[in-house]
């Protein structure tokens, strides 16, 4: 989409089953964006289903003439760590044609609110060293890089790799 034609506000809702096929192509382009292998439609679809059950998780989408421009997923968790609330954002992602249009900013704005109302103390979220454009999206919205060492266990939880054989 050209600056010279702003796109229309999106309406913020809820997500529903029937958004999956939308939120699917948003977390394609978020996996090509990062790097990553292009999630399944069908585990897309079975995700969100999970989501929508769950009490204590959120999926929001911003949705406009096109479509769905943006999405949203979060977890509303109580933390021993801190003693309070926290809000994690597993996924947040603007389509392409939307990005910089405020369809972002339109999100977290409803993330923080339900942080606030929730009575969390922190949000949390995630974004690749390689993906400077999210770095730096979060950046401008008063996010801070936290110095933590993130790590994954990826692979077959019910036959981990032999530590000795993995001698980083």
């Amino acid at each position: 989409m050209s600056e010279q034609e702003p796109i229309p506000i999106p309406e913020l809702r809820e997500a529903t089953a029937g958004d999956a096929e939308g939120i699917h192509a948003l977390a394609t382009e978020l996996a090509e964006a990062v790097g990553d292998a292009s999630p399944e439609a069908g585990e897309v679809r079975k995700r969100l289903e999970e989501l929508l059950e769950e009490p204590r998780a959120r999926v929001i989408v911003a949705e406009g003439d096109g479509g769905i421009l943006g999405a949203a997923s979060l977890w509303i968790k109580p933390d021993l760590a801190h003693g309070d609330t926290v809000v994690e954002v597993p996924m947040l992602v603007v389509s392409k044609e939307a990005r910089r249009s405020g369809v972002g900013k339109l999100l977290m704005a409803e993330i923080q609110d339900v942080a606030s109302d929730n009575g969390a103390g922190l949000i949390e979220l995630v974004a690749t060293r390689a993906n400077v454009a999210a770095r730096e999206f979060y950046r401008s919205l008063g996010f801070i890089e936290a110095d933590v060492v993130a790590l994954e266990f990826v692979g077959d939880v019910e036959a981990p790799p032999d530590p000795e054989e993995r001698r980083d």
